[in-house]
């Protein structure tokens, strides 16, 4: 699911002061992956990377970390400044006698050069309020997407109630349905006979045909094992959350959808059929919604 979160906090004393800062953004993600983008060493990345995983469990999350100076340490020195354009002279120069071409810098590359000797060499080793300060961020960052999950859920809960909808309509067409057979079977064979100048065959026999008939369109127990899957949809989304409801109901997405598919291949009446294409688009919606779920 999506969601934001963001923290920041100055550490520090002094014109040492620094603002630690904390970003993380989730996007809708069928696998688990983290991007972690800092200023410290490998070892504060995995305690980065162990402290998101605890909390999420599905999605693309981006965490950005940052730390830049405050107060007087934050102001640009003009030697500095020149440095930065010197350096970037050299580099254009030999990458011109390389026979390479480079794209002209932004004031913004260049302030990006500056605040790296700004505040200081990049720090090996992370401030002690890291910790709290990512702690503070994926608390907002969850507390979107718990937000958006209940929303989700609803609209969930609301397509299984249509999709339910359908079945009802596929049921309740059954009604009847070997008695509509076996006048269309008769009126269609009466009617090659009288073509062909021979008697028509007995009543048994056309039974017989007729129970075939409806054997091959008996959606019994595709709609008793659709009932079956919604009642398990219903579950999860009752069930307290926890990782792993996300694959549970695409598992059931997929089962509903052959369902829906083995009864279109044996309706033979064309309201039937409708309901059946309804149907198959409520369940792709449910398909595409899941892929939102952990």
């Amino acid at each position: 699911m999506t969601g934001f979160g963001a923290a920041t906090r100055t550490v520090g004393q002094g014109e040492g002061r620094q603002v630690l800062g904390v970003e993380l953004k989730s996007v809708n993600q069928r696998f688990f992956e983290i991007k972690i983008r800092h200023p410290f060493s490998a070892v504060e990345e995995h305690a980065l990377r162990k402290a998101v995983e605890a909390r999420l469990g599905r999605g693309r999350i981006d965490v950005i970390v940052h730390l830049q100076a405050t107060g007087a340490a934050a102001g640009l020195e003009p030697g500095r400044v020149a440095e930065v354009l010197a350096q970037l002279r050299e580099v254009e120069r030999q990458a011109t006698a390389a026979g390479t071409t480079l794209a002209a810098p932004t004031s913004l590359d260049v302030l990006r050069h500056v605040g790296a000797r700004v505040s200081g060499d990049t720090p090996t080793t992370a401030p002690a309020e890291l910790a709290p300060v990512v702690d503070e961020a994926l608390t907002a960052l969850c507390a979107m997407r718990e937000l958006e999950g209940e929303a989700l859920t609803a609209a969930l809960a609301g397509l299984a109630d249509e999709l339910e909808g359908h079945a009802r309509t596929l049921r309740d067409g059954l009604e009847g349905e070997a008695e509509r057979l076996q006048d269309r079977l008769a009126e269609r064979i009466a009617a090659l006979c009288a073509r062909a100048g021979v008697s028509p065959p007995a009543p048994e026999r056309l039974a017989q045909e007729v129970a075939a008939l409806v054997q091959r369109g008996d959606i019994e127990e595709e709609l008793a094992r659709l009932a079956s899957h919604l009642g398990q949809w219903r579950g999860v989304l009752a069930a307290p959350a926890q990782a792993g409801q996300g694959k549970t109901l695409d598992f059931l997405s997929q089962e509903l959808f052959r369902e829906i598919t083995t009864i279109g291949s044996k309706i033979t009446s064309h309201a039937g059929s409708a309901v059946v294409i309804a149907a198959k688009g409520a369940v792709e919606r449910m398909r595409e919604q899941v892929q939102n779920v952990e």
